[in-house]
């Protein structure tokens, strides 16, 4: 096996070195002590807008040229100046190599690696990873629909029944500790057996998606709202007394009374919901606090539906 200088005398290693060297992929760089840039394969002149003839020309150079160009390395937040002197630093700071990602203006994207070497020269090599930088970001934005999936009834575009109890999980948690009200409803949409029976599923479905709308428009950001069953929903108000709680659930029923729901064949229905509201007692669990709402939402269901009932108080 050759060494480096063999290929010296030899010349069809050298040829070869040479071919690797200016290869389109690859980005090959040399500056000296002086941060002058003494050698460039082409295909870094070409992705940094330089001339075969530009004559003496530092690192800064380099930089602002692809700025003027819009060529070269693209620099967040567009102050040059700034990433210059930062670049500087780092690029001497430590001998031996660094190496980090670099996207380019032509959305192309580098794995460089800065070698400062022995004699204070660096070498600069630049690898080709646009398409590895494409496949982490189909990852990455794979793994995030995932994440929201997990999070989102996908009929109802609300919170799923795990994500709607961990966060009322953490909103109990957050009222004990700070000493703040909490409220909590359980709704139930009346006779939605009856509406599939009647009309199908396809008709239960549309129902169920109005309903979502109903509650992201009725509720804050702070709010949480989330399907945890069939036709039941749990809707938590932080920060909120249960009789405001209970003023908004009953906003909500009667915004529902006057909606009309309109299915595939251009007929409409009508629907309703019971509700059960309570507020968070501090030192219960979730159990006893679901249990508290689940029974004031069996009085509004005993009571013959389309009502919100709060735990304590008689059936409106």
């Amino acid at each position: 096996m050759k060494s480096i200088l063999d290929l010296c005398t030899d010349d069809v290693a050298h040829e070869a070195l040479l071919c690797a060297l200016d290869g389109q992929h690859l980005l090959v760089a040399i500056y000296d002590t002086s941060d002058r840039l003494v050698f460039a394969n082409s295909a870094f002149r070409h992705s940094f807008g330089l001339g075969r003839n530009d004559g003496e020309i530092t690192f800064a150079d380099v930089v602002l040229r692809g700025v003027l160009n819009q060529r070269g390395t693209r620099i967040e937040g567009d102050d040059a100046l700034a990433f210059i002197t930062n670049a500087q630093e780092l690029r001497r700071q430590h001998a031996g190599q660094r190496t980090f990602a670099a996207e380019l203006m032509d959305g192309r994207w580098f794995s460089m690696t800065e070698t400062l070497l022995d004699n204070d020269w660096i070498v600069v090599v630049g690898t080709d990873i646009s398409h590895l930088k494409s496949t982490e970001e189909a990852w990455i934005g794979a793994h995030e629909r995932a994440l929201k999936e997990a999070r989102t009834d996908v009929l109802t575009g609300l919170a799923s029944r795990r994500h709607s109890m961990s966060a009322l999980e953490l909103a109990m948690s957050a009222s004990a500790g700070a000493q703040t009200p909490l409220t909590i409803a359980l709704v139930d949409l009346d006779h939605f057996k009856r509406i599939n029976d009647l009309h199908g599923h396809a008709a239960g479905d549309a129902v169920l998606r109005d309903f979502g709308e109903v509650c992201r428009q009725a509720t804050r950001q702070s709010d949480i709202a989330g399907r945890i069953g069939g036709e039941e929903f749990l809707v938590v108000f932080p920060g909120t007394p249960v009789e405001h709680g209970a003023s908004a659930v009953e906003r909500m029923r009667r915004n529902v009374l006057g909606r009309r729901v309109r299915l595939a064949d251009e007929s409409s229905i009508r629907y309703s919901f019971s509700a059960g509201v309570c507020r968070f007692e501090i030192g219960d669990d979730l159990n006893a606090t679901l249990a508290r709402a689940d029974r004031a939402l069996y009085c509004a269901k005993s009571a013959g539906r389309n009502r919100t009932v709060s735990w304590g108080a008689p059936p409106a």
